[in-house]
């Protein structure tokens, strides 16, 4: 071909976009049962990820931490573009040689988009803007606010949005990398603040500016309604949160971001199909827009070129890759792993005072655990042991039993209980061990790390609770987190702290939820203790816990907790599935070693 015809690999990628998006809407609409948006037929469009970097994270290994690897994964996920930075931006000063490292290892790919890192509060920056644009051809530059330490409003960073719109440069900001809870705590960041944004934005109509990394409620109205920015999926956490962002900025400013590789990029692409189930999940033309439509739109006539990238194939992963779909295996694989759930917690702190927040929220989520192939789901149940911090409604719930038990009589087959306890009064949480797992249908006891229940697993109480909870074959889980900076509340246990109390009762098994949330710390501190397992959810999809759990403590002491609805399907069943572990290791941590604690087959 010649002239207008010749084509480059990356045009003719994007042009496979938009063929086989058409060709995806047209099998929904024919094979889907419009009723039920869980229908399998909904066959998963081309993707693009607005939101990867290259290289090592500075902080720890990451398992897809080479760009082999990460696009061999891209790959097998459908990402057919990925826009892609780079780490040693974040603490390099010398971006010039980051940006060209970068541009020659896309080069080797025909998949990825260099977008360069600048940071304005360099000398300077401005020769880092030409060289993006005019030697290496990148369609925009990416920003890191909090780790290059200036804010929006800074006048440095108005001379830089007024060069990238008048070159035409999409600029991406990272509003959040990674939770403040889990940070090190010698290289602590805040999350931008977005205030000056919709002002800045406004004087620039024709400026193009991506958030990468905002939660959900760091978009306040402004911004929602600010034309020229939009948002990546990476960090909208919540059974229907890719819904409610769509919902909040509108389909067309939406856009799948994943932040491989310290996220798992799988979860990311779980969490857009989690988002069409129920009734106000998204429809196919949103689904194409944040999928792919979208990121064409934004980049435009901007093209990656440059020299065109060797022909050469990422290699494959070490273990057999399976055949995905939205980033899950096949339903039988799904539902030979007998998926069960230690850690269900809808309406998780108050359940309504009639109870139907707790029985609506579990119809919120039980299109998710459907679509996991989820086979039980356990739940924590408030039954008037103070942990609501609503008198009226511990009364209630001490006077009428069906309030407590309703979930259970409405999805019998389904849900498994074990009740919240307040430590603190230990005449009323003895009673209700009594009450509940002696005469009643509990399996064990959750002690919450915070609200009015929360109780440090130092406290002395916990002792006899351990030894009543144990003579009746109960299991027991106890809130915990490491949170970079301390405590932030006189009931917040800590792994280490629990594993204290686990080592003067060495024949009961305790689960340490969420792995202490800062889950590298977390594995060390109970490694030690056999008595101890690590419960997988309550945190992002960070990548490489689940492999370090493994290692440390053997499969047999995981499992798992999806934290639905309030956290997703995509980043908690993604953090196992996408793990670099054995088939068999995967059934243990998914249900194996929960119905093992419980004596169920």
């Amino acid at each position: 071909m010649t002239g207008k015809q010749t084509m480059d690999r990356r045009e003719l990628l994007g042009s496979a976009c938009l063929g086989a998006g058409a060709l995806w809407m047209g099998t929904r609409a024919a094979q889907a049962d419009p009723q039920d948006r869980s229908s399998e037929s909904a066959a998963q469009p081309p993707l693009i990820d607005t939101h990867v970097s290259l290289f090592q994270w500075p902080f720890r290994r990451l398992p897809l931490d080479e760009p082999a690897k990460l696009v061999a994964r891209l790959r097998q996920l459908g990402v057919q573009q990925a826009w892609a930075s780079s780490f040693a931006g974040l603490l390099h000063r010398d971006l010039a040689a980051a940006n060209l490292q970068l541009t020659e290892a896309c080069q080797q790919f025909p998949e990825l988009v260099a977008i360069g890192v600048v940071n304005p509060a360099l000398p300077g920056w401005l020769a880092d803007v030409r060289l993006c644009d005019e030697t290496l051809k990148m369609p925009g530059v990416r920003l890191f606010p909090s780790f290059h330490g200036y804010a929006l409003s800074d006048e440095r960073v108005e001379r830089l949005l007024d060069e990238a719109a008048q070159r035409g440069l999409l600029v991406q900001v990272a509003v959040q990398l990674e939770d403040p809870r889990t940070q090190p705590s010698l290289v602590r960041t805040t999350a931008v603040d977005l205030g000056p944004l919709p002002e800045l934005l406004k004087r620039r109509p024709h400026l193009r500016v991506q958030l990468l990394g905002a939660a959900l409620r760091e978009i306040d109205n402004q911004l929602a309604k600010t034309p020229n920015a939009c948002f990546d999926t990476s960090r909208m956490d919540g059974t229907d949160a890719v819904a409610r962002l769509v919902q909040r900025v509108g389909a067309e400013r939406a856009l799948l971001g994943s932040h491989a590789p310290f996220l798992i990029p799988d979860s990311a692409v779980i969490r857009v199909r989690e988002s069409t189930l129920g009734a106000t999940g998204l429809g196919a033309d949103a689904v194409l827009a944040v999928c792919h439509g979208n990121a064409k739109r934004l980049l435009g006539s901007r093209k990656a070129t440059g020299a065109p990238p060797p022909e050469r194939d990422a290699p494959a992963p070490k273990r057999g890759a399976p055949a995905l779909s939205w980033g899950l295996p096949p339903r039988a694989e799904l539902q030979s792993l007998r998926i069960w759930d230690s850690y269900f917690t809808p309406s998780h702190s108050h359940p309504g005072r009639d109870g139907k927040r707790l029985l609506e929220d579990i119809e919120r989520a039980l299109p998710a655990a459907d679509l996991g192939c989820f086979e039980k789901l356990c739940l924590f149940l408030h039954v008037g042991a103070g942990t609501t911090g609503d008198a009226a409604l511990e009364a209630e719930l001490q006077a009428h039993e069906q309030l407590v038990l309703a979930p259970l009589r409405r999805w019998p087959d389904r849900l498994i209980g074990m009740i919240q306890l307040d430590a603190k009064n230990l005449r009323t949480a003895m009673a209700a061990v009594d009450r509940w797992m002696g005469d009643g249908p509990m399996r064990g006891v959750y002690f919450p790390g915070g609200g009015p229940g929360a109780t440090a697993c130092t406290h002395e109480n916990f002792r006899p609770l351990v030894r009543r909870i144990g003579e009746l074959r109960g299991v027991i889980m106890q809130h915990t987190w490491y949170k970079t900076g301390g405590k932030q509340g006189p009931g917040e246990s800590t792994p280490a702290e629990l594993a204290e109390l686990a080592r003067q009762f060495p024949d009961q098994a305790f689960i340490c939820a969420h792995a202490g949330g800062e889950w590298e710390q977390g594995i060390r501190a109970v490694r030690e203790q056999p008595n101890v397992l690590v419960e997988t959810s309550g945190f992002d999809a960070t990548a490489g816990f689940i492999e370090m759990a493994v290692r440390e403590l053997g499969a047999a002491r995981i499992i798992f907790g999806s934290h639905l609805p309030s956290r997703s399907l995509g980043t908690e069943l993604g953090k196992v599935l996408a793990a670099d572990i054995t088939q068999d290791e995967k059934r243990q941590i998914l249900g194996g070693n929960f119905r093992r604690l419980l004596g169920a087959s």
